[in-house]
């Protein structure tokens, strides 16, 4: 008895390998701003796509606005970080491990908080800002260590040439240690010169990090339009008929 036959193939079976088959249609445009799908026409803002209604939001964003609301905020964020890098410092010192590279975190934090202050604007005065308060968090960090060293008893040679002496007060010795302090890094960075560098990179990273914000805006362009469902692309259609 024959084996039955099966019948040959169809084109269209032996066909469907030689274009590609999309079992889902690919993800739609979004917005980068408010991530609903683009339907037609979308803008470019610092290579990021944007619809319609939010480049007028980030263009009135980043053209708007109180100056003094913006540099107070700024302010107070930043003093708020380099407290708290102050702090780390601080304590990360008393473990007996004297990490430099910490002073570059706290440049970061500092940076970062001012740039957030200033609603992401940047420039020169935050710039500023931020480097000046990140050398006064540096030097806050310092400031045990320096009054500790002043108020210190004098050596067993001195002491004898003290005991004639009035003994400085407290308060003279914090007055003391408050205006070392405000020197203290670079006085650090003379003896130590990989601190001093370290120092430097602190810096420089909260001033990078509160550079201005340039906002190019490009468009509008239109979005073009996808192949209708069972269409195939051009180009597919010129390798199917080949």
């Amino acid at each position: 008895m024959t084996q039955p036959v099966p019948p040959p193939a169809s084109d269209e079976a032996s066909l469907q390998f030689d274009r590609a088959e999309f079992t889902e249609a690919p993800s739609a445009t979004k917005c980068s701003f408010c991530q609903r799908a683009i339907r037609s026409v979308y803008f470019e803002a610092n290579q990021r796509l944007l619809c319609p209604e939010c480049r007028e939001q980030v263009e009135s964003a980043m053209t708007g606005g109180s100056k003094s609301k913006r540099f107070v905020m700024a302010s107070v964020f930043g003093f708020g970080a380099a407290i708290a890098g102050a702090l780390v410092y601080w304590v990360v010192g008393l473990t007996g491990y004297n990490i430099g590279l910490i002073a570059i975190l706290v440049g970061w934090m500092v940076g970062t908080a001012v740039f957030k202050g200033s609603e992401s604007r940047g420039g020169w005065v935050y710039q500023a800002l931020a480097v000046g308060l990140t050398y006064f968090a540096v030097a806050g960090s310092l400031a045990p260590e320096v009054y500790k060293e002043i108020a210190a008893p004098p050596p067993a040679e001195a002491e004898a040439a003290a005991d004639a002496a009035e003994p400085p007060s407290p308060e003279r010795n914090l007055f003391v240690a408050g205006v070392v302090t405000v020197a203290a890094p670079v006085l650090v960075g003379f003896n130590s010169p990989i601190s001093g560098l370290i120092y430097g990179f602190a810096l420089f990273e909260a001033w990078r990090r509160t550079k201005r914000t340039v906002l190019n805006i490009a468009g509008p362009f239109k979005l073009q339009e996808a192949p209708e469902q069972g269409e195939a692309a051009p180009a597919e259609q010129e390798q199917a008929v080949g």
